[in-house]
């Protein structure tokens, strides 16, 4: 049975990524337009004073087609919208006025902080309005608009503007900034980060340099952590109270990565690092929920793992069973010994709930989060994992009646 689609064709406007905020914003992007779409077209801005390299601009080619995969993957529609990604500055890939005119192009897929236009004609882009969130004609509306004004002149259809909502908060360098934010995964002086399109004027990763606790660890010597293993370690990216947290079902590639990038923020002098896992109880809701193991199983795995890499620390890392929404950071005793929460992007809003209940309820200074950006959610998560495990128990339980049914012939 073929999916019905809102649209025929769809144009989305990504913008070349510096920063995981800009990556979180054109997999937004993408997310909205394929589901709503059985033609994309991807235009890849490169904007910014600084052009980005053939070789990188091909690599994230192939990261942009990998995300679509994986969206497509969540779909379940064995018949995948038609894609073809174009990269403005890649040799021989046809311009983005090309698609602007296609005869068939009916819908238009963006954000306001990477559409910035200053007139009427299709050729009036700026600059001015990409770090200017909704400031005068920039944004999709005014570019669609100006779209149709030249598609009209064409006697070309008019296409709708396709906005993203709500835009995730791991998108917004104006929220991070205002929350205390800081991608684990950017470089504080990326050569690339003049390319940003992030929103707010803020550094690329949204931060403006001060953890919300006001602790930067200036009391760490470059001695313990100037240096480890080659890379050089900035105290201001180290804590001496690191809290994370999850389910750890399956200890999937993506468990993996939070967890050492949580044991990477520990102060590795006497830091601790605080390891919470989800009870049972609390997994009810859960796809596939009989597939779960149990707690002692997922904290068990959880251990070993961050034993297996980090044996230097073992004895100040603590796992515990997790019963509530917000754990030991959320409580009058034990509140006050965290300084940080690791989580992905999608877990913002959890977060940013916790630092306004210790504001408001408890008193407690806010934690800095420290966040990843969450690749490949559909394909690799505990959902897929166990609805995997499912399948197999249930191929294997037909193919014993099968067995049973021939022998008892």
């Amino acid at each position: 049975q073929h999916k019905k689609h809102q649209f025929q064709h769809t144009l989305a406007i990504l913008s070349m990524p510096s920063t995981s905020t800009d990556r979180i914003a054109n997999e937004a992007i993408l997310n909205k337009a394929v589901q709503h779409t059985r033609k994309l077209s991807v235009v890849l801005r490169c904007q910014g004073r600084t052009s980005p390299s053939l070789a990188r601009l091909r690599r994230y080619v192939g990261e942009v087609y990998s995300t679509l995969w994986d969206v497509a993957m969540a779909t379940g529609d064995p018949d995948f919208c038609d894609v073809v990604v174009y990269p403005q500055n890649l040799p021989n890939a046809a311009p983005e006025s090309w698609i602007d005119n296609a005869p068939d192009l009916d819908s238009v897929c963006s954000h306001d902080s990477i559409c910035g236009w200053v007139s009427e004609s299709a050729m009036g882009r700026g600059l001015q309005f990409q770090t200017r969130l909704g400031d005068g004609q920039g944004g999709l509306d005014a570019h669609v608009m100006a779209m149709n004004a030249d598609r009209e002149y064409r006697n070309l259809p008019p296409v709708v503007a396709v906005h993203v909502d709500p835009w995730p908060k791991g998108a917004s360098a104006e929220w991070q900034a205002q929350n205390g934010v800081v991608f684990l995964d950017d470089e504080d002086d990326d050569e690339d980060d003049n390319n940003s399109h992030s929103q707010g004027g803020q550094t690329a990763n949204g931060w403006n340099g001060d953890f919300p606790n006001g602790n930067n660890n200036d009391d760490v010597d470059d001695d313990s952590c100037g240096l480890i293993g080659g890379a050089r370690i900035s105290t201001e990216c180290l804590f001496d109270n690191v809290a994370v947290g999850g389910t750890f079902d399956g200890m999937h590639y993506g468990h993996r990565k939070l967890l050492t990038l949580a044991v990477s923020s520990v102060n590795p002098r006497s830091g601790k690092l605080m390891i919470g896992v989800t009870v049972d109880d609390m997994l009810r809701h859960k796809s596939y929920k009989e597939e779960i193991p149990n707690i002692k199983e997922r904290m068990d795995g959880a251990r070993e793992f961050v034993y297996r890499l980090a044996p230097g620390i073992k004895n100040r890392v603590k796992l515990r069973a997790i019963a509530d929404e917000y754990g030991p950071p959320g409580t009058v005793e034990q509140g006050a010994n965290f300084d940080a929460l690791v989580l992905s992007h999608e877990t913002l809003d959890n977060g940013h709930k916790l630092n306004e209940y210790r504001k408001n309820v408890l008193g407690l200074e806010p934690l800095a989060l420290l966040c990843t950006r969450r690749t490949e959610p559909h394909g690799m998560s505990s959902t897929a994992l166990r609805r995997r495990r499912w399948e197999q128990q249930q191929r294997k339980s037909a193919s014993n009646t099968s067995k049973e049914r021939s022998t008892s012939q």
